[in-house]
Order: C-alpha cells, then sequence, then structure tokens
C-alpha cells in the first residue's frame, strides 16, 4: 500500500510539473531607459575666494559606456586632468566665482563626484570665514539631491564630499 501511495504521489507531481503547451509563455521583462541629463550646481559662501577648489566627477551610462561632463560655469573652464581610461574629469583651480556647475553632454545613469576646497590664501586669518559649498544635483532638470559642505577652521582637517548616485533610481 505504501508503494501505491508513493507511485501516486509521485505520478501528481510530475504531472503538476509538467509544462503544457497553453500555458503562458515567460514574460520578456521590459528594459527601460534609466539614463538622464544631469547636472551639478556647487554654490559657495564664506571666504571662497580664499580656496582652491578640487572637483573630480565620473559619469557612466547604464550599459557602462563613459559620458564626458562638461564645465558651464566658470565660463571658459577647462578640466585640469582627464583619465580617459578611468573615466575620470579633475578641476584642480583657485576659486573666483562662488558658482561652479557642470552638465553631462549626454544622459547617464550614474554620477560619482568628489568636492574637496582648500584654503590657500589668509591660512592665519582669525577672521577669515570658512567655507559653505551647497550642491545640488539634477537629473532631467529635476532637483534630486542637496548636500552641504562646510569647512572646518584652518587648524581643523576637514573631510571632502565624495558622493556616488545611481541616477535611474530617480523618477
Amino acid at each position: 500500500m505504501k508503494k501505491l501511495l508513493m507511485l501516486c504521489i509521485a505520478a501528481t507531481v510530475s504531472v503538476s510539473c509538467k509544462k503544457t503547451d497553453n500555458a503562458i509563455p515567460d514574460a520578456t521583462p521590459v528594459v527601460t531607459n534609466t539614463d538622464k541629463k544631469v547636472k551639478i550646481e556647487v554654490g559657495f559662501t564664506g571666504d571662497y575666494q580664499n580656496y582652491k577648489l578640487v572637483f573630480s566627477t565620473s559619469l557612466s551610462k547604464v550599459k557602462g559606456d563613459f559620458v564626458q561632463p562638461q564645465i558651464s560655469t566658470p565660463q571658459n573652464a577647462q578640466w585640469t586632468q582627464i583619465i580617459t581610461q578611468g573615466n575620470a574629469y579633475n578641476y584642480i583651480s583657485d576659486l573666483t566665482s562662488n558658482q561652479f556647475v557642470i552638465e553631462s553632454k549626454e544622459a547617464v545613469g550614474s554620477i560619482d563626484f568628489l568636492l574637496s576646497p582648500s584654503q590657500a590664501r589668509n591660512t592665519d586669518d582669525v577672521n577669515a570665514k570658512p567655507i559653505v559649498a551647497i550642491v545640488k544635483v539634477y537629473a532631467n532638470e529635476k532637483l534630486v539631491e542637496t548636500y552641504t559642505y562646510k569647512a572646518g577652521p584652518v587648524s581643523e582637517v576637514t573631510e571632502p564630499l565624495s558622493r556616488s548616485l545611481n541616477i535611474g533610481a530617480y523618477k
């Protein structure tokens, strides 16, 4: 009797697992393009003229292709260093403007950036106002993230602001 019961269970399991011709075919996942045009705006307050800005970025499409960023503010500014094999764009310059803006030439799926101002002048001035940077990240002209960077006094080390964002995660 036990053998008959086991045989019935095995037959039921094999029939229920058998694929029939009228079964619904596996649905093909819909792939949407999550790449978006991005813009990073950095606004500075405090005695920003006393600082040298180090800004590094890397932009990539969802498929992994590299995208070149362009500096739109200050006008006529150029990347100080470009490492094309590593998709790294670095800008190192004295701050002469209270704004720094980069934009992607094409839509991207991810961005990485590092912001690190270093005080280069008036380092002994106790009355100097440390730099404050407000960083706004836009995807398809919609604000998606805002960060605040505050430098410490001259005698203190301030960590750089470093972020990696999956742009496709933002609607």
